[in-house]
């Protein structure tokens, strides 16, 4: 047992040092800076969609913010704290896989987790909404497993999946697994529907909550349309073959549904056993939901695969290299696993054509760095040729006493905010928030008649054309300066 444990925590060393890059790169992914731009507004006493917007449910800002408030705007920090999740929840994929199939298994599903989500191949680098959103989720996991899916595992468990939801909204999907899997395991449907309740309940207190909140601060259609209804722009922006792809997403689901169904009512009465399934079925079903996630609105984002790398590693540790399959098995194997291979070779080609240079070179990038072999400037361009143009605004913002004060940047350099920290005069932190919200030029407009800017920066890089923010520029400011590829306009009156 000693030996078994030095094991696991050598595999949970492995897994921080496939990390330890991450801690040290600069300022440079765009939505975390959204992330944190948000995080410094509410940090400084402002409202959540009404001082400070994006299109995500609430969670996300809210662990920023605390990072933030504990230690400060710093990268290291954020990405210690994803570790930390990261480290967490290979524990709790340890827990689950030994109370179901065993600790040598145990070991290879931690192991397999460990590696999979700390990959710069799937950007499990970053600290986004999906890394913290797989710790809620497992943990609930865990519970239910552990407990045998009784009342209080269910009810916990509702409430985590909710928060995983409160992370990124298709970590819903997880709970429709586990209450699937629990009408394919109860034999009786009284107990099923009972239970489901229980489920439903647990996952509807922190919603009811949130709309608690928001509600007398008259934000609850704010609220909604940011972390919700904006979502529809993702899925009108399906790539090529949708419909194929939209097809193929949902194959999974229907195959391990059809094969537990199977299972439960006609296998169970030839083998005169009340009931046939597992709780190796559950992997299935969160597998398939956890793919779904990561497919769901079509965009071809790497990041999108940690969903499912947790379902992914116990099914993978799972496995009888030795099976004995009949026609049922074969035919449930070949549209259960087809489709997400297929559906992962089309939306995520990029990420893992390039995937073993890609990691290859970012350790290369980090060692080179910290040897002393390359200079700050070159390691920056290496993530964003970006990162030196933010650090250099950051500067002249320092240099002229700029913190404290509202600066308009219209363009895409969210963390210039948090690092420089300097406030927002509206609500949008990024120029393609405005383009994408209705009346976002006009409410820029008029929160930049109520809030005046010191200072108006345009990066190289902003979206569209936007008329009047320029007639404002030209009336009421003065080109001061370029600083890098950016334009700075200071006010003239």
């Amino acid at each position: 047992m000693r030996k078994h444990y030095l094991i696991f925590t050598l595999i949970l060393f492995l897994t921080f040092l496939f990390r330890l890059p991450s801690l040290f790169e600069p300022f440079w992914y765009g939505d975390e800076g959204i992330f944190a731009a948000v995080a410094r507004n509410l940090n400084h006493g402002g409202i959540l969609y009404q001082t400070a917007w994006d299109n995500k449910p609430p969670m996300i800002y809210l662990t920023y913010a605390a990072i933030f408030k504990a230690f400060g705007v710093s990268m290291f920090w954020l990405r210690l704290v994803a570790a930390i999740v990261v480290l967490s929840t290979a524990a709790v994929i340890y827990e689950i896989t030994e109370a179901v199939i065993g600790k040598v298994r145990a070991l290879a599903a931690t192991f397999i987790f460990g590696f999979l989500v700390s990959l710069r191949i799937i950007e499990g680098n970053l600290a986004l909404t999906e890394i913290f959103m797989i710790l809620p989720i497992s943990v609930a996991m865990l519970f239910a497993v552990k407990r045998k899916f009784d009342f209080i595992s269910l009810f916990a468990a509702g409430l985590l999946i909710a928060i995983s939801s409160l992370y990124k909204q298709v970590g819903a999907l997880e709970a429709v697994a586990l209450g699937i899997f629990l009408f394919l395991y109860e034999p009786k449907i009284f107990n099923f529907v009972k239970k489901g309740f229980v489920l439903t309940l647990g996952v509807a207190i922190p919603y009811a909550l949130v709309f608690i909140y928001f509600f007398p601060k008259g934000l609850l259609d704010d609220y909604i349309f940011a972390a919700y209804t904006y979502y529809r722009i993702y899925l009108g922006e399906s790539p090529q073959r949708a419909l194929l792809i939209n097809t193929l997403k949902f194959a999974p689901i229907f195959a391990v549904v059809g094969y537990g169904l199977w299972k439960k009512f006609v296998s169970s009465r030839l083998r005169s056993n009340n009931n046939q399934i597992e709780i190796f079925h559950l992997f299935l079903l969160w597998t398939a939901f956890s793919f779904l996630g990561s497919f769901f609105s079509g965009r071809t984002y790497g990041h999108y695969l940690v969903q499912a790398v947790p379902a992914t590693s116990l099914l993978l540790a799972s496995c009888n290299f030795r099976p004995k399959l009949r026609s049922i098995q074969i035919a449930f194997a070949l549209f259960f696993f087809i489709p997400i291979i297929i559906l992962t070779k089309i939306l995520f080609f990029d990420f893992l054509s390039a995937g073993p240079v890609n990691q290859i070179s970012y350790w290369q990038n980090f060692i080179a760095f910290m040897s002393g072999k390359k200079g700050l400037d070159s390691y920056n361009n290496y993530f964003d040729g970006n990162v030196n143009s933010i650090m250099a605004l950051s500067d002249f913002l320092s240099i002229n006493s700029a913190a404290g004060q509202y600066v308009y940047i219209w363009g895409d350099y969210p963390w210039l905010y948090a690092i420089a920290n300097v406030k927002n005069p509206t609500r949008y932190v990024t120029s393609f928030h405005v383009f994408g919200v209705p009346q976002g030029k006009e409410e820029v407009m008029t929160s930049l008649a109520e809030n005046p800017s010191a200072y108006i920066i345009k990066p190289p890089n902003s979206i569209g054309y936007f008329e009047t923010l320029e007639r404002l520029i030209n009336d009421e400011y003065t080109y001061l300066v370029g600083v890098e590829n950016s334009k700075i306009w200071a006010r003239s009156r």
